[in-house]
């Protein structure tokens, strides 16, 4: 196997160091943390310049203008003008004015642009959903096709595939049955069992029968459309809040916080599934055993800790003798 490039290696032994270096701000503001956010946003702002570039100015601003005419070079030649226009507020205090321009015109297209995207992909899927049945039937496992198969929990598409095959032969009888068939194998089978569960597992939604109702899947319909309903009452103005609607008002106003609270959470889960994979890496776990014994993430960690632990100590040291 080929070694890495020892440009490589320093690569990521500086990647391990700035990744203490933003840790470093859990103690308190200090000068790593200042270096490793400088170098992060002037990185990302010098590979932003680059992109826009190769992507929009080269293609088209500089390349199009030698080859369009007419109207078309006019266009190019006025969004020129207006980026030109743009610098003005950080050229001139008596011009700044000039920027307003440009900025109206960008904010009202995005404006725009957006209103008409956000109808579409959301308020549009939203009432589509909020229209839907409130009634929901187990998926049939001998007339279901595959993609509805691999949504059930546990399943997989080569899973459905096989029971697919497996129905052509001999119908499902149950869900047992469709777990215990040949094909499938233990792993397999044991991904599905972990999955089973009468209320809101594989055996609540799936049968081996015709209109079977998901009666789990009816309760979470009926309660969406009363929680949408609370919600949309909460912002109808027309109406004072009080009696009657002031409580379905105040349930849509709980029901809004669990929807912040769940968008919140999931973003946090996100940050925190970011965080394990950087303690991958600084533990050298994302690379193979060879480049990770290259690299000695696990040493250069606790070379990097001692380096900035140490910097801490005199930075604070030096700041406390200048206070006094």
């Amino acid at each position: 196997m080929t070694a890495l490039p020892f440009v490589d290696v320093v690569g990521y032994w500086l990647g391990i160091f700035l990744t203490f270096a933003i840790l470093s701000f859990l103690y308190k503001d200090n000068p790593f943390y200042k270096l490793a956010e400088h170098i992060f946003i002037g990185v990302s702002i010098g590979y932003l310049i680059v992109l826009q570039y190769n992507d929009n100015i080269d293609p088209k601003l500089v390349d199009a203008m030698s080859e369009k005419e007419g109207l078309a070079l006019a266009a190019r030649l006025i969004a020129v003008l207006l980026v030109i226009m743009l610098f003005t507020k950080a050229i001139s205090q008596r011009l700044h004015w000039v920027g307003r321009y440009p900025i109206a015109i960008i904010v009202a297209f995005y404006a725009g642009l957006q209103v008409n995207a956000v109808a579409q992909a959301e308020l549009g899927a939203q009432m589509r959903f909020a229209s839907q049945s409130l009634d929901s039937t187990k998926t049939d496992l001998n007339t279901a096709g595959a993609e509805a198969l691999t949504s059930l929990p546990g399943m997989s598409p080569l899973v459905a595939e096989k029971w697919v095959a497996e129905r052509a032969q001999r119908p499902f009888t149950s869900v047992d049955d469709a777990v215990g068939r040949p094909s499938l194998t233990p792993g397999e089978r044991a991904g599905l069992e972990s999955e089973r569960g009468q209320l809101i597992g594989l055996d609540a939604r799936a049968a081996a029968t015709r209109d079977q109702r998901n009666w789990f899947g009816v309760f979470s319909n009926v309660l969406l459309l009363l929680g949408l309903l609370a919600s949309l009452v909460y912002f109808y103005f027309s109406v004072a809040h009080a009696g009657a609607v002031g409580r379905i008002s105040r349930v849509g106003v709980w029901v809004l916080m669990i929807g912040f609270g769940a968008s919140f959470g999931l973003t946090v889960q996100g940050r925190l599934s970011l965080a394990i994979g950087r303690a991958y890496s600084v533990l050298g776990r994302t690379v193979n055993p060879a480049d990770a014994e290259q690299i000695s993430a696990p040493y250069v960690s606790l070379v990097s800790l001692a380096i900035i632990g140490l910097g801490l100590l005199g930075w604070e040291i030096r700041r406390r003798r200048a206070q006094t």
